[in-house]
């Protein structure tokens, strides 16, 4: 295709050489072919280069989906196999497919909510779990008494390492789904995420929100803390939602910022509820519970 393209290139020119210098002598025909020739030639070449480029362009394309193809695969097969060690009934198996899906979820940022919503669900299968929380006692302490409440414990220090914003492992932008879950010594101190609902869920033991941040709506809908709560400093961007949720021990709302509606229609505290030094948009109370007692502002 090169070696045409020279010669048809050559030839035009020799004959527009010829046709212009109107003397058809030997020495200027001579000139004439030379230097169609000499053009022709580096025509040809510049063609011959833009070929190599348009060839080697291609190359390295059909090289880099082939490689994005392979790890692709990579990342599903590790997902799966991940997956399927989370459906196994042996405790340190499904905590293997845990921290394998950590590891994905560090090295592939696309795969992260994936990964936090298969957290989520595991954390939303039916589980009886303890009457009351851990108080105090760690998880060496518990020993493989309950493996079930081992490996859920592992999934809520899971969430919190990568929710936390002031830690080298934050993924950024998560939302989480734990309605109807059964939460134990739940954590989200100091944790930046975007939508959150806990509707129906049963917080058993203490519950730890400080300084947190929800960018987006925050649901707790018939919500059930059987224990202390603690929301203190926590920022509900969009308003969070709290209505027929029950509180059974003392809550702090202390010093929480809430930009849309901060709803607690039929709520019920049993104990000392503590609002003082929150900033809201709408603060709605008017139909709450008074079982127990109220500190506003």
């Amino acid at each position: 295709m090169t070696a045409a393209a020279v010669a048809v290139v050559t030839g035009v020119l020799l004959w527009l050489f010829l046709a212009w210098s109107g003397r058809p002598d030997a020495p200027v025909r001579i000139d004439a072919v030379k230097t169609a020739f000499g053009v022709g030639a580096g025509a040809g070449g510049v063609f011959a280069l833009w070929l190599a480029t348009r060839r080697q362009r291609t190359l390295e394309l059909q090289l880099a989906e082939t490689t994005r193809d392979l790890e692709e695969r990579r990342v599903t097969e590790l997902y799966t196999k991940a997956v399927e060690q989370l459906g196994s009934d042996k405790a340190p198996v499904r905590l293997g497919g845990l921290y394998a899906l950590e590891r994905l979820g560090q090295d592939n940022p696309k795969q992260r909510q994936m990964i936090v919503n298969v957290w989520c669900a595991a954390l939303r299968m039916p589980f009886a779990g303890p009457v009351t929380g851990l108080r105090g006692r760690t998880v060496a302490e518990l020993g493989d008494t309950d493996p079930e409440l081992l490996v859920r414990l592992a999934v809520q220090e899971l969430l919190k390492t990568h929710l936390s914003h002031d830690t080298a492992g934050y993924w950024p932008g998560m939302s989480i789904d734990l309605q109807r879950a059964t939460l134990v010594d739940f954590r989200l101190s100091g944790c930046t995420l975007a939508a959150a609902d806990f509707s129906r869920a049963r917080f058993v033991g203490a519950v730890h929100i400080r300084g947190a941040r929800f960018t987006r709506r925050a649901a707790f809908y018939g919500t059930e803390f059987t224990d202390i709560a603690n929301f203190d400093r926590t920022v509900f961007e969009e308003g969070a939602f709290f209505s027929r949720s029950r509180f059974a021990r003392d809550v702090r709302f202390t010093r929480v910022r809430s930009g849309g509606r901060f709803q607690f229609a039929e709520t019920v505290f049993e104990a000392v509820a503590d609002f003082e030094g929150g900033e809201h948009e709408h603060l709605d109370l008017a139909d709450e519970d008074r079982q127990g007692s109220l500190r506003l502002f």
